[in-house]
């Protein structure tokens, strides 16, 4: 689709349109919209709805609906109503149920990440077993200036600056793609507002217990007021130039890592510590990411300081040392190698 750069925040149906940013050969491939019954996934499956009727093509749009059981009757009445809206657009939906509260205990997630993680494991599954090739998610420009403040005040990185790519791989067979991401959330409301479609709203968008809520209806427009009006298009310029340095080091990084990687083996991975000398820590550690990354080993934990300890021993590598990392995670060196056992 034709991508119009302009910042404005108001805008008529067609500007938001033209906004959207899809694959190519879309229409021919089957795409699933993931739809909470919010304004912003409301509006992205009536647009792609009037790309498909538009363009044709043998793809098929349908939707999924997560339940995550956490409102009581008001979660229940969000997936009753998205069944509705559904069957009047005549667009297929699966409805996905799970205990989030129930994970959360089991898990120690906070609830938000419970939710998250919950949300795309079951919405992942659902896409592959549709024959699903694109999961839509109706992220916006606004969500795109939340996370990227939200990480730099909670302590990121390069990564974490880069905030929410347009795409990413979910399976070797499923793609996550941003539609949204360029259009603003008052655009979306205009969008809407223009069709007569109505949208479900969140109860707890508005608790400011949630540390994102407080960010969204507290400190962004206070900053927006006293420091700097144009916040958003800074923030999103950031998160940009970010994206595009942290393509640099990643490119560096996988170079790194297949020259350093040995033949794997079962729950374990070795690396050449040798292939590592010289390297800059930023590059080797994005290495290591890279490398945890594909073994399916959980993130979240290893914090940047345990990155940097993993860069420290493999430029200056001990025989036998050995360091108990997050998540059962045993390194240790061996014949000049990095070993990760699990």
């Amino acid at each position: 689709m034709p991508y119009d750069r302009s910042s404005s925040g108001l805008a008529s149906p067609d500007d938001l349109q033209h906004r959207v940013r899809l694959p190519p050969g879309w229409t021919e491939i089957n795409v699933a919209v993931a739809l909470s019954g919010g304004a912003d996934s409301m509006a992205l499956l009536r647009l792609l709805r009037h790309f498909k009727s538009g363009q044709g093509g043998a793809g098929k749009l349908m939707a999924l609906h997560v339940n995550h059981q956490l409102r009581g009757t008001e979660s229940t009445a969000d997936a009753h109503w998205c069944q509705q809206q559904c069957k009047a657009l005549a667009i297929p939906l699966e409805v996905l149920t799970c205990d989030t509260s129930l994970y959360k205990s089991e898990t120690g997630e906070g609830i938000e990440a419970a939710a998250r993680t919950q949300r795309y494991q079951l919405l992942t599954s659902a896409a592959e077993q549709s024959g699903v090739r694109y999961l839509a998610t109706a992220h916006t420009r606004d969500d795109q200036v939340e996370t990227v403040l939200f990480r730099v005040l909670r302590g990121t990185g390069l990564r974490g600056l880069a905030g929410i790519p347009p795409t990413r791989a979910l399976t070797p067979t499923v793609t996550l793609v941003r539609p949204l991401l360029n259009s603003s959330r008052s655009m979306v409301i205009r969008y809407l507002a223009d069709l007569r479609q109505e949208f479900r709203t969140d109860s707890t968008n508005v608790d400011r217990q949630f540390t994102r809520n407080r960010l969204r209806h507290e400190l962004l427009p206070q900053v927006r007021e006293q420091y700097n009006s144009d916040l958003d298009g800074a923030l999103v310029r950031l998160a940009s130039q970010s994206a595009e340095s942290q393509q640099v080091v990643e490119s560096l990084a996988r170079r790194l890592l297949d020259a350093a990687a040995c033949p794997a083996k079962p729950q374990a991975m070795v690396l050449r510590c040798q292939d590592f000398s010289g390297q800059h820590p930023l590059v080797i550690c994005e290495a290591l990411r890279i490398a945890w990354r594909e073994a399916g080993l959980a993130e979240q934990a290893m914090t940047y300081e345990w990155w940097n300890q993993l860069a420290e021993m493999v430029l200056r590598p001990h025989e036998g040392m050995v360091v108990n990392l997050p998540g059962n995670i045993r390194a240790s060196i061996a014949d000049e190698r990095l070993v990760l056992q699990w």
